[in-house]
C-alpha cells in the first residue's frame, strides 16, 4: 500500500539534510502530537539523526502504555539544531513558554492539519482535510522508507485513534483505515489503547463529572449546551487538568445539541474553553477569543472570571449560530488541500 503522493518532496529533503533535529509541539498535551513525537523520534534515530523531542509538560498516566516515552525530554539543549520540526503548532503563542522557534534551528519545518495555521517556517506542510497529524506522519515515514516497528506503530495508532475521536469524526476516510490496517500488522493492543484513553477515569474525576453534568445549561432552543468547572471544584475533588480532557465529549452526547462547550477555570484565573460542533464551524468564534482549531473542534484560553468568560463566549456562539447557514455534515470550510511553501 502506498500513500506517498500526499507528501511534498521538500519535507523529506529537509529531513535528509539535517543531522541534529528538534521536535516541538503545542502546549496542552494530546494523544496526536504525543504519539507523533514518539514515532518521529524513533524513526529519525533509525535514520542516524541526533534527535531531541522537547516536551516540558508532564505526561498523564493514561498515556504511559506507549513505548518510547523515555525519548521525551523536559529540557531544551542550548545548542542550535539543524532542523526544527514543529508538530501541529499553528501559531507562535502555542509553543511552550519561553521557546523561540527562530533561534532554535537553522531551518524550520511546519507540519500541521489545522486550517488556521499561520504558515511560518522555511517549509510548510498543512493538510486541513487530514483527520490527524498521525496520518501525515505515517505518510512521511513511508516516503522516507523508515521501517515500522512496534514502538512506531503503537504511537501512530494512538495519535490517529485519539484525534479522530476513535474514528468517529467526519474527516475519517478509507485511507485512515488503510493506514490503521498497516499499523495493526504490529503488536498494537487496541483494547489497552482504547481503555487507557477513554475508559480509565479516576474515581475522583468521575465524581466531579457527575457534578458538571448535573449543572449543565441548555439554551432556549436547545442548540447550545455548556457546563462550567470552577477551580474550587477541581481542588475539592483533587482532580488534575488531564482528568477532564474528555469531559466535553460527555456533553456532546446530548440529543439535539448543535454545539457544546466546557469552561474550566484555571489556577491562574484564566478559563480554558473547549468547543465541539456537529454541523456548524466553531473555530472562528474560538479565534475571536484568541484561540482556534478545527471547524468542529476548537478552543481558547480567556482571561477573566469564570462566569464572565462563559457569558461572553456563550453570547458570541449563540449569535454565530443564529447567523450561520446549516452546512452539509461532511463539509469543511474551504482550505488549501495541501500547502507546501519553501522560503529563504
Amino acid at each position: 500500500m502506498s500513500l506517498r503522493k500526499h507528501v511534498p518532496p521538500q519535507i523529506a529533503e529537509e529531513i535528509a539534510r539535517a543531522n541534529r533535529v528538534l521536535l516541538v509541539s503545542h502546549i496542552g498535551l494530546d494523544g496526536d502530537h504525543l504519539g507523533c513525537m514518539i514515532a518521529l523520534h524513533s524513526a529519525l534515530e533509525k535514520m542516524g539523526k541526533q534527535v531531541v523531542a522537547y516536551l516540558p509538560e508532564s505526561v498523564p498516566d493514561n498515556f504511559q502504555f506507549m513505548k518510547g516515552m523515555e525519548r521525551l525530554s523536559p529540557n531544551l539543549p542550548v545548542d542550535r539544531f539543524d532542523l526544527l520540526i514543529a508538530l501541529e503548532c499553528p501559531e507562535m503563542h502555542r509553543f511552550p513558554k519561553g521557546f523561540d522557534y527562530k533561534s532554535s534551528a537553522e531551518r524550520v519545518l511546519n507540519i500541521d492539519h489545522h486550517p488556521d495555521n499561520q504558515m511560518y517556517g522555511d517549509v510548510v506542510w498543512v493538510e486541513p482535510q487530514m483527520g490527524s497529524l498521525g496520518e501525515m506522519v505515517f505518510d512521511l515515514l513511508e516516503v522516507m522508507e523508515v521501517p515500522f516497528d512496534d514502538t512506531i506503530a503503537v504511537a501512530l495508532y494512538t495519535a490517529i485513534f485519539s484525534d479522530t475521536g476513535s474514528f468517529q469524526y467526519s474527516r475519517v476516510t478509507p485511507r485512515t483505515h488503510q493506514r490503521i490496517a498497516r499499523l495493526l500488522e504490529f503488536d498494537v493492543n487496541t483494547d489497552l489503547v482504547g481503555r487507557s484513553l477513554y475508559r480509565q477515569l479516576r474515581f475522583e474525576a468521575m465524581k466531579l463529572l457527575g457534578i458538571v453534568l448535573q449543572s449543565t445549561t441548555r439554551s432556549e432552543d436547545g442548540r447550545l449546551i455548556w457546563a462550567e468547572i470552577p477551580w474550587t471544584e477541581m481542588q475539592r475533588y483533587q482532580v488534575q487538568p488531564e482528568d477532564t480532557l474528555y469531559f466535553v465529549d460527555q456533553l456532546d452526547t446530548v440529543k439535539g445539541a448543535e454545539v457544546v462547550m466546557l469552561f474550566r477555570e484555571l489556577e491562574d484565573g484564566r478559563v480554558k474553553v473547549s468547543i465541539r460542533s456537529r454541523h456548524y464551524p466553531v473555530n472562528q468564534v474560538a479565534a475571536s477569543f484568541g484561540g482556534g482549531g478545527h471547524a468542529k473542534a476548537a478552543g481558547c484560553v480567556v482571561e477573566g472570571a469564570l462566569d464572565h468568560v462563559s457569558g461572553k463566549v456563550v453570547k458570541a456562539m449563540s449569535e454565530s449560530l443564529s447567523q450561520s447557514i446549516l452546512q452539509d455534515r461532511d463539509t469543511l470550510p474551504s482550505s488549501p488541500a495541501v500547502s507546501a511553501l519553501k522560503r529563504g
